[in-house]
C-alpha cells in the first residue's frame, strides 16, 4: 500500500507594486506578505485502487504567513488592456509544528493573464 497526504490554503495576499518601467513593455516589482488558512488536511492510504481516510497532520498550523517577491511583466495592448506575466517566490512562515529541524516551504509560481484598466 502507499500512504498519502494532501493539505491545501486560501491565501489572502497583501502586495504592492512598483514600476520600473511604463511603456509599451513595461516592468514592475511586486512585493508583500500572504496570510494562508488551512482549508484540507487529510492523510490517507492507498491498497488496491481503494483510498481510505486516516486522519489529518497534527502538525499543520490553521493559520500561518509567506512572504512574496516577484517580477512583472507586461505589454501594453491599448491605454486600458495589457498581457502580463509575473514570476514569483512565496516563502511560507510559521506552518509547521514539531518538525524535525526546520522546515519552511516555498512556491515559485508563474502568473499570467490580462488585466482591464477602467
Amino acid at each position: 500500500g502507499e500512504l498519502g497526504q494532501e493539505f491545501g490554503f486560501i491565501e489572502v495576499p497583501v502586495e504592492v507594486e512598483y514600476k520600473l518601467l511604463n511603456n509599451k513593455f513595461g516592468m514592475s516589482v511586486i512585493g508583500g506578505f500572504s496570510t494562508l488558512f488551512l482549508n484540507n488536511n487529510e492523510i490517507y492510504s492507498i491498497s488496491n485502487g481503494e483510498k481510505t481516510l486516516l486522519g489529518e497532520a497534527t502538525n499543520i498550523k490553521n493559520t500561518s504567513f509567506s512572504t512574496n517577491l516577484g517580477l512583472g511583466v507586461y505589454y501594453n495592448i491599448t491605454k486600458n488592456i495589457n498581457l502580463n506575466v509575473e514570476p514569483t517566490f512565496k516563502y511560507q512562515i510559521n506552518t509547521f509544528d514539531n518538525t524535525s529541524g526546520e522546515f519552511n516551504p516555498y512556491f515559485i509560481g508563474i502568473y499570467s493573464g490580462i488585466k482591464y484598466k477602467f
